[in-house]
């Protein structure tokens, strides 16, 4: 026989004229005691996919928010090149040159080098740069307004997929309690107390459950496949098992104190100002186009080294009034048309945050109606029927009509409890994805 693995023991004292030396049992233990609540802290951590760290995938590699983000820096671009200065202008020019044919004299041609700057009527530079600032915020609301749709977009994906898993399970469950009552109504049978008309009508209602599982298990799968699509990640990537259950709270917020906080925080509520208010600089640019530019330059000529020239010039835009003309008709129209679009931005905020906010509080009505006055009596019930059965008190019909009473009652909860979940998304971008 092998012998057996002696098993090595932790000496108590050092001994004599050495230190002490611990054996592995106290290495072991120490490492556990050092270990112990970081391990017990990781075994306690919730593993898969939490809502939280879906929405932070998102906002990190969604495609919308990567190229609104983009478009943040190009109008920070755009704005840098608005800022700028007209770009001076070298200048070259021959003067005293004959003509052919024309007498020889005796002054040969002169070459004047000389540089020339615009200078702009006072205000137009600034204004541009102010057109370039709001253009920049304008980009910079759009990113606010991507971030919050493709948010809302996570949530409902989300809720969509645990709706389908918890149905899943909700279904198996049913399952279970229907083999049960298929293996009462089996006994029975075989004890002649029942028919087989029961045992029957038992089996086709555990396929239509079997049946109703397979439909979940594939919304289950479009659902997450749609989640994949909103996280930047490839479709046949696995998504997690979903760590954030569906929850229900009562929103206690009223619809007034909802719409002033999205009169002062809304992305789409920010653009449509800023617009306006781009539309109102571009008015005030467009009269400023009737002003003309001053032009001054500065020359050197070759024959006479010790001498230098300048030169001053203005810009005649008035000499062309149908140009300054035409630019002040098309901003006061885009003027118009964003103070039009900003009143119906608002109305339509207005108009899809009271339909989400009352979709919010019928479904928190559904959900109060179920856990008050629904699945716990019919939990109670069921089982209070089926023991009833078992000592012959009853029909299998009764019984069997109640077991899907209550499987419709758990499943309308959960999809209660998930379009309030949706609701609340919606909440939060109402009118944002409007056109």
């Amino acid at each position: 026989m092998p012998r057996p693995i002696p098993i090595p023991r932790v000496p108590r004292m050092a001994p004599p004229g050495g230190a002490f030396r611990p054996g592995c049992g106290a290495i072991l233990a120490l490492a556990f005691l050092a270990l112990g609540p970081a391990l017990c802290r990781a075994a306690a951590a919730p593993a898969g996919l939490t809502l939280e760290q879906a929405l932070a995938m998102a906002l990190e590699a969604n495609p919308r928010v990567l190229a609104a983000a983009l478009d943040v820096t190009t109008a920070a671009g755009r704005s840098l090149q608005s800022g700028a200065r007209p770009e001076p202008q070298l200048l070259a020019a021959v003067e005293g040159a004959r003509l052919p044919g024309a007498a020889r004299r005796e002054e040969g041609p002169e070459l004047h080098l000389g540089i020339e700057q615009l200078f702009e009527f006072p205000g137009k530079r600034a204004l541009r740069v102010r057109i370039g600032r709001l253009e920049q915020e304008l980009a910079a609301a759009e990113l606010a307004r991507v971030r919050l749709v493709v948010a809302a977009d996570v949530k409902r994906s989300y809720w969509k997929a645990a709706f389908a898993a918890g149905a899943a399970r909700l279904l198996d469950d049913s399952l279970e309690r229907l083999d049960r009552l298929i293996e009462d109504l089996q006994a029975k049978y075989r004890a002649g107390t029942a028919a087989y008309a029961d045992v029957l009508r038992a089996r086709a209602e555990k396929a239509r459950l079997r049946n109703q599982a397979l439909e979940q298990e594939k919304e289950g799968t479009l659902a997450r496949l749609e989640l994949n699509t909103l996280l930047a990640r490839p479709a046949n990537e696995p998504v997690e098992h979903l760590a954030t259950p569906m929850s229900f709270a009562p929103l206690t917020a009223s619809m007034d104190d909802l719409w002033e906080n999205a009169r002062s925080r809304r992305p789409s509520l920010r653009i449509a100002s800023l617009q306006d208010e781009l539309a109102q600089a571009g008015v005030k640019q467009a009269g400023l186009g009737r002003l003309p530019d001053l032009l001054a330059g500065f020359s050197l000529p070759s024959v006479r080294a010790d001498a230098w020239g300048i030169s001053v010039g203005l810009t005649l835009p008035f000499l062309r009034p149908a140009r300054a003309r035409g630019a002040e008709m098309a901003a006061g129209a885009g003027r118009e048309r964003a103070r039009l679009g900003a009143a119906a931005r608002e109305r339509s905020v207005h108009a899809a945050l009271a339909a989400a906010y009352a979709a919010a509080k019928a479904a928190e009505e559904q959900v109060r109606v179920f856990e008050r006055d629904l699945l716990g009596d019919l939990q109670d019930e069921l089982r209070l029927q089926r023991e009833l059965y078992r000592f012959g008190k009853g029909t299998a019909f009764e019984l069997l009509d109640l077991q899907r009473t209550l499987a419709l009652a758990e499943l309308e909860h959960l999809r209660a409890v998930y379009l309030y979940g949706v609701a609340l998304a919606d909440l939060d971008a109402a009118g944002e994805d409007l056109p």
